[in-house]
């Protein structure tokens, strides 16, 4: 059932893709002060989008080592303060 749902959603994805890379062929020219390129502008749109994800999906994992850092860290304090309050707690 995943793999019906994946193709269905898929299917228009590639279609879109391939209906913007057709209507953004013209080429364009990109300069590197020494050399020159000429490039279609959907390849320079795809290449530039896709090297946005990759730098976001980088910047996402650092985030989230650091947030597991942290939550490490406050399960380690609260275990600390869970002993204390049994040791301060007087008994019954």
């Amino acid at each position: 059932m995943i793999r019906f749902i994946s193709l269905l959603v898929s299917i228009p994805v590639i279609i879109v893709i391939a209906a913007f890379a057709y209507r953004n062929a013209q080429l364009i020219e990109i300069d590197f002060f020494t050399v020159q390129y000429q490039i279609p502008l959907a390849a320079v749109i795809l290449i530039t989008l896709l090297a946005g994800v990759t730098l976001g999906f980088i910047v996402n994992i650092f985030v989230l080592l650091s947030q597991r850092n942290k939550i490490r860290q406050l399960k380690k304090q609260r275990e600390t303060l869970n002993s204390l309050s049994d040791v301060l707690r007087p008994d019954k």
